[in-house]
Formats: structure tokens, C-alpha cells, sequence
């Protein structure tokens, strides 16, 4: 992936991270989940750099990243993150395709896990944090 790939692709993640703690700040919990989703799909997206089947599934992308062959040196991620992240997923799929209606504490809790891979991915590339919020 190349450097202006990169920046774009980040630019994306850092937008939907933004769009997800303004959307929790309104009550759309549904709306911020997905976009913390997203914010971490991204994310990962620029840490593994571009797919090798030309796309990355939901799925098959947390696995690689959990393996943390992008970090220098290669470190497999915490568990605990991996499995904030797939809670997160699962949360994603259940605000877009279930008839529940998120809580405060979901989008929350998943909002953490967004700032934490992003911070995770900023610090091992060298990216911006600017726009990621404690």
C-alpha cells in the first residue's frame, strides 16, 4: 500500500471513530456501534495493508490482525483486545440486521475498543491521533 493509500484509507477510519462518538453523544447507539466498527475495520485495513484476495472479510481480517505480524517487531495481539473486537462485530451486525435497539453502556464500551486499536495501529505505523479522543 502506498503512503497516499494509507493516509486515505486512515483519514476513513479516524472519520467513522469521529462520527461514532458524535452519534452516541445524540443517543444513536445502533448508528455509533456501526461506525466504531468500522473505525477498527479501517484501521486494521492499514495496519495489514491491502488484501491479498483484493478484499478483506470481516472475519478473515480480525484473524490476521490478531497474529500482529504488522507490528515491529511481529507481537500477536492481547486476547483481550481480539475479543473486544469481535464483540464489537457482533454488536455492529446486531445494530444493522437485529431488532434491538442498543444501550448507552454498548456504545460506550465499544467506542473504548475503537480508541484502542486505533491508538494500537497509530503508534506501531507513525500515524496522526489527531481526532482520537481519550
Amino acid at each position: 500500500m502506498d503512503t497516499v493509500r494509507q493516509q486515505d484509507l486512515w483519514a476513513i477510519a479516524l472519520e467513522n471513530y469521529q462520527a461514532a462518538a458524535l452519534t452516541a453523544q445524540q443517543g444513536w447507539h445502533n448508528v455509533s456501534v456501526a461506525c466504531s466498527y468500522y473505525a477498527v475495520f479501517m484501521a486494521m485495513w492499514v495496519a495489514l495493508g491491502d488484501p491479498p484476495k483484493g478484499y478483506w472479510e470481516h472475519g478473515g481480517i480480525v484473524d490476521w490482525f490478531a497474529r500482529g505480524d504488522w507490528r515491529t517487531p511481529p507481537a500477536r495481539m492481547e486476547r483481550e483486545l481480539i475479543q473486544a473486537i469481535r464483540w464489537l462485530y457482533t454488536d455492529r451486525v446486531r445494530a444493522h440486521y437485529g431488532t434491538v435497539r442498543l444501550q448507552p453502556f454498548e456504545s460506550t464500551a465499544r467506542l473504548t475498543t475503537a480508541r484502542r486499536v486505533l491508538q494500537t495501529v497509530a503508534n506501531a505505523l507513525g500515524l496522526s491521533q489527531g481526532g482520537i479522543t481519550p
